[in-house]
């Protein structure tokens, strides 16, 4: 990746981060809280192993859910040392991992789950996602073709082929993705938009986030990507201007 898709990349990370959710949201598997958080003195003697390790995964997704991915990730590893099979643990830890930014830790824990459970759609979504973070295509399309052919009407696994598609210039594949994922046209046009940001593609991002703000001209994530490529553009153009004035200066020395 070169110098300006590096700076579009970071500009655009912040400003997805800033979309409001829904088909733009992150290709991460929700966890909510299904249960109170259960007390520590309930983990007695006469619990079966199983028993425990359904209590301390039910730990672990109450502090995922917080955000305190450090005691989720240790909690998690706490029911993997007691069940190493777990299939739950695994995929959840490798979650965490990857929010973390530790892809070379989290693969050996999504392969673990899917050892368990290879026919489980929402893993191979989780680990099609990660390996979409890592820019690692080809695996990730495999990961989430497989989980499509599970979950065929997963509005989530349709959103990540989405972005995938986006990001490696298949727009035709990308726009019947996100139509199946429940995207509205406006939606999808943004998706495609930000993706070619990311990758570089600057007059194709500008060219479709004007064409979203002529049929909603407050769109928050068109007006924003707009400002970040004129951001991009204005601090490309005075790098430019300093290494001609530098190129001028010394040409004139002995």
């Amino acid at each position: 990746m070169n110098k300006k898709s590096f700076q579009l990349g970071i500009c655009f990370s912040v400003m997805v981060a800033l979309t409001v959710p829904g088909c733009q949201s992150t290709g991460r598997s929700r966890v909510t809280a299904t249960a109170p958080e259960p007390a520590a003195d309930t983990l007695d003697e006469d619990l079966t192993a199983g028993q425990v390790a359904d209590i301390q995964t039910s730990l672990a997704r109450t502090m995922e859910q917080r955000g305190d991915l450090k005691a989720a990730r240790a909690a998690y590893g706490r029911v993997l040392e007691r069940d190493p099979a777990n299939a739950t643990a695994a995929w959840r830890m490798a979650v965490v991992t990857d929010r973390q930014g530790h892809f070379d830790k989290s693969e050996p824990l999504y392969q673990r789950a899917l050892k368990a459970e290879p026919k489980n759609a929402a893993v191979l979504c989780d680990y099609g996602y990660s390996l979409y973070l890592q820019r690692r295509w080809s695996e990730s399309e495999q990961a989430l073709k497989q989980a499509a052919e599970l979950a065929p009407d997963d509005a989530r696994i349709q959103n990540n082929l989405g972005l995938l598609y986006a990001n490696t210039e298949r727009s035709r594949e990308a726009v019947l993705a996100f139509q199946r994922a429940g995207c509205t046209p406006e939606q999808t046009r943004t998706n495609i938009a930000v993706a070619a940001a990311m990758n570089g593609r600057t007059q194709e991002a500008r060219w479709m986030f004007e064409r979203v703000l002529e049929d909603n001209p407050e769109s928050p994530t068109a007006n924003r990507g707009l400002q970040a490529l004129a951001a991009v553009t204005e601090t490309d153009a005075g790098v430019r201007q300093v290494g001609y004035e530098t190129e001028t200066s010394e040409s004139g020395r002995d």
